[in-house]
């Protein structure tokens, strides 16, 4: 009889929760009631939907009749919308609330609780509705994805099971994720690989940002039953154009692991964090990103782990996506008889709300 250990089971479990979080929100989709926002063109055309963001210098609506478009900014005349805002500037700079006036030609006027501020046009990055004003549920965004891959020729099975939520206010951001991988063999050779994370980023001035996160690990490769990490770091946006963006940072981690050969060790490391995202809009809307955090040992001297993640993800259709992702874990000092590198490539199928 196969029996499956506690912390693996807790990690399941809870994973399970974080898909199932995401159900409320997709329910909600089709709620016709926000499609309220209209764009003034140059040409002449109006265009009435849902404004979901300026991003990379296109500004995304959600429209009833012709899907999800994409408009480059410098064609819009003006804006009607009392969604309330959470706006970028080049130069990092935020600002909040309710535009009251867009003349796209000069300025936006926003209305910032009863204070008027006027943003140039060309100096707006980035902007984002905060759902202040909504529910819980309909303030949440996020995808899910999964995959399986059979090989015959070895009796191997592989299956994949990744979720995202993110929660938006003003100046910070929450998000959560879970992720499960499954090799089944044959010859009762199995392995699996799940964490659960979740980050808070809080945005300060000159796109400089703080970050705390935490995350329950679990890899029978390197022989970890359970690795619980807690990271505090500070970094900034070092390029944020319409098509690239690159961020650095660096801070402190705490770990402790509970290993297959029945040891536990708690140490301190350093953490050095980039990640870039480079965005294509035009079909297939294409996304590459890719990151890597370093944790190089402070009580245990001379040890390294380094994590690798690379990801291309292609819209098939509207929200729905496919998915193309490289991952590694890598430890210089593993636990004994175990692997030092963990490495796959995994493709999904998914779709965001």
């Amino acid at each position: 009889m196969l029996t499956v250990p506690y912390h693996r089971k807790a990690l399941i479990a809870v994973f399970s929760v974080v898909i199932l979080a995401g159900t409320p929100a997709v329910a909600q989709l089709d709620d016709s009631a926000s499609y309220t926002d209209r764009l003034h063109l140059k040409n002449g055309d109006a265009i009435t939907g849902n404004l979901k963001a300026l991003d990379r210098g296109k500004v995304q609506l959600k429209t009833l009749t012709m899907d999800t478009v994409f408009i480059n900014w410098i064609d819009i005349e003006s804006i009607d919308s009392d969604k309330y805002l959470r706006i970028e500037r080049t130069d990092g700079r935020f600002y909040y609330g309710v535009i009251k006036k867009s003349d796209m030609s000069n300025e936006l006027v926003i209305d910032d609780h009863g204070r008027e501020v006027e943003v140039p046009i060309l100096t707006v990055s980035a902007i984002q509705p905060i759902r202040v004003r909504e529910s819980f549920w309909r303030r949440l965004e996020g995808d899910f994805s999964t995959g399986i891959d059979y090989k015959k020729a070895g009796d191997i099975l592989l299956i994949n099971l990744s979720s995202n939520l993110r929660f938006k206010e003003e100046k910070y951001e929450l998000a959560f994720g879970a992720n499960w991988n499954e090799t089944s063999r044959t010859e009762n050779n199995n392995s699996s690989r799940a964490d659960i994370n979740g980050a808070y980023t809080r945005f300060l001035k000159n796109r400089w940002f703080w970050k705390a996160s935490g995350a329950f690990e679990h890899n029978e490769e390197l022989g970890i039953d359970l690795r619980t990490i807690v990271t505090a770091s500070a970094g900034r946006y070092l390029v944020r154009t319409p098509t690239v963006r690159f961020e650095l940072n660096g801070g402190l981690a705490g770990n402790w692991e509970d290993r297959q050969d029945n040891t536990t060790t708690t140490s301190a490391e350093g953490l050095i964090r980039s990640s870039l995202e480079i965005f294509k809009h035009s079909l297939p809307v294409t996304r590459l990103s890719a990151s890597i955090d370093v944790f190089p040992g402070i009580t245990e001297s001379g040890r390294l782990r380094v994590n690798t993640n690379v990801s291309l993800r292609n819209e098939i259709i509207r929200s729905v996506f496919w998915d193309l992702t490289f991952y590694s874990t890598y430890d210089n000092r593993p636990v004994e008889d175990a692997e030092g590198e963990d490495f796959g490539i995994m493709t999904s199928i998914g779709a965001s709300f």
